[in-house]
């Protein structure tokens, strides 16, 4: 079987029936692109389809299927009906089968497409919220925070009372009172380790 002899033939008796595409396919309760495909040998219609054609262009399912008109005295075999009949119903099936890989392929884009989308905009608001935090942390290059490491290796302040009072100073200004008596209470707490 050749699609596009079989879209040819579609074509010529659509035009014989004075139906666009349009017409055609309302009548048959699909998409004009479907006759389009059909008409241009890019697709065949599902096996469902052939009767409901055949009838609205008034010829027999085995004309369709062939592409041409069939003569009143030919005969045709039952054997080569039935090769016209298994060509198209692997034709069919393999449009069916052409139709789900592309939906699944279409699925996949969209949903690879939904996870980038969804990753770029949780790293937006990772950003945008690092940022936010970034603004209200303490001013690190103040002599008070320099750091070194000890014995073992840990990084620790250099001069430990003098980062706690800048702590206490800065979170005076960029906390409640609440937190900086808790910073207080942390301070006097250290006070008391060192001296024991």
């Amino acid at each position: 079987m050749d699609k596009e002899k079989i879209g040819i033939f579609v074509h010529e008796l659509r035009k014989e029936k004075q139906m666009t595409q349009k017409e055609m396919a309302d009548k048959l309760g699909i998409t004009d692109k479907a006759v389009s495909k059909w008409e241009r040998g890019l697709s065949y219609p599902d096996i469902s389809m052939l009767e409901p054609i055949a009838k609205l262009l008034d010829v027999s399912v085995m004309e369709l299927l062939q592409g041409q008109r069939i003569e009143n005295e030919t005969v045709i075999s039952v054997e080569k009906a039935q090769e016209v009949i298994d060509q198209s119903l692997i034709i069919s099936d393999s449009e069916i089968h052409r139709k789900h890989v592309r939906s699944k392929t279409a699925i996949l884009i969209c949903s690879m497409l939904l996870m980038f989308m969804i990753s770029l905009l949780l790293n937006v608001y990772n950003l945008m919220h690092r940022q936010s935090m970034m603004q209200n942390f303490p001013q690190t290059n103040l002599p008070a925070y320099d750091i070194t490491r000890d014995e073992d290796g840990n990084w620790v302040f250099s001069h430990p009372y003098s980062a706690l009072s800048q702590m206490q100073e800065d979170s005076d200004e960029a906390l409640s009172s609440k937190w900086s008596y808790v910073l207080k209470i942390m301070e006097n707490t250290y006070k008391t380790e060192v001296s024991e």
